[in-house]
């Protein structure tokens, strides 16, 4: 009885041993991939700055900018603690459930050291245009990495846009938690539905077609318009379409007013609203030049609800992107004068 005991028990950790060695060349096989996908974050031109050492699976993240949060939900994780949670919801949407309670911890331009330390992250997430000068502070609470604003315009000769740079941020923080894999389905999915819209388009005849997407300010008559390295640019790219003004800019937007439009015959304008909806489009474009504007009088003006922000990650891009085309649809494509 007791050799036959003893001899389950052999049995059972012979087997134990087995499967945990299977698991460990399992797990060793992953980290092995996820370091040829993931390159160092020193080469990494996407970041500012970084801690010199970071953990290898950081659980618990601050992340001091929606687009972090963004994809960190996008990647299936819920961070510790965030900036400005009350306007998440207004300006991305993505994932509201899973972020709803996630504690503040100030704002993104100034967020709290104090919340941020209560919080015990084991990694930050900050964009090095803001956060460059607490750095030292963010670092000596948790390892902490800075995110550049958005690109240069050209790099190696090819025209890079904030859409781009935003991929990359998605991809690092799939590098930086361990979950590449899940950021290239992200990707796969954003693409996929680019292709879909792309091919909305064409098939009505629209590819080509050159739009302006406005950003009401709260200004009269004074917009930003997302320009030719913006997040909007990229995505119209994407869909065959050709966004105004070409020119890039620091940030990806420029100052517009109606008067801008008067010489654009053929431009489509879709105009993103800041106000609570049910206010017309009309009470809107209520400049005295704004009924000279050939977009206006052939009715190719459309209204794009608020939410649809232009400085998020990847799954705000595939928003975008679906907003761009369904409002596109509805409005007459331009006549082309032979």
């Amino acid at each position: 009885m007791a050799a036959a005991v003893a001899g389950a028990l052999l049995s059972s950790s012979c087997a134990f041993a087995q499967g945990s060695a299977a698991n460990a060349t399992s797990a060793t096989n992953a980290i092995t991939q996820e370091r040829q996908i993931c390159t160092p974050l020193a080469d990494n031109q996407s970041v500012s700055q970084a801690s010199a050492s970071l953990p290898a699976r950081p659980r618990r993240i601050v992340v001091l900018e929606f687009m972090f949060a963004e994809d960190l939900a996008a990647l299936g994780m819920t961070p510790v603690g965030m900036a400005d949670p009350e306007y998440y919801p207004v300006w991305i949407g993505y994932d509201n459930a899973r972020l709803a309670s996630v504690p503040d911890v100030g704002t993104r331009q100034e967020p709290s050291l104090e919340a941020i330390a209560a919080l015990k992250p084991d990694l930050i997430l900050g964009v090095g245009l803001r956060h460059a000068p607490i750095f030292a502070a963010l670092e000596r609470i948790a390892p902490t990495v800075l995110f550049k604003y958005g690109p240069n315009f050209t790099e190696d000769g090819a025209k890079v846009t904030q859409l781009d740079w935003g991929r990359t941020i998605l991809r690092s923080i799939g590098c930086l938690t361990g979950r590449a894999d899940a950021a290239r389905a992200v990707e796969a999915k954003v693409d996929a539905g680019f292709a879909r819209d792309a091919q909305r388009l064409a098939q009505a005849g629209r590819r080509g077609e050159q739009v302006a997407w406005l950003q009401e300010l709260g200004l009269p008559d004074r917009y930003w318009a997302f320009t030719g390295n913006s997040t909007a640019a990229g995505v119209a790219r994407a869909l065959g379409l050709n966004l105004w003004p070409a020119e890039p800019t620091r940030e990806g937007t420029a100052y517009v007013s109606s008067e801008d439009l008067l010489k654009k015959p053929d431009l489509t304008v879709l105009f993103v609203s800041a106000t609570e909806r049910d206010v017309p489009l009309a009470t809107k474009l209520d400049s005295p030049i704004w009924r000279f504007v050939p977009a206006r009088s052939a009715g190719r003006v459309g209204l794009v609800e608020r939410n649809i922000w232009g400085f998020g990650g990847p799954m705000s891009a595939l928003r975008l992107a679906d907003t761009m085309t369904d409002t596109l649809l509805s409005l007459p494509a331009p006549v082309i004068k032979k």
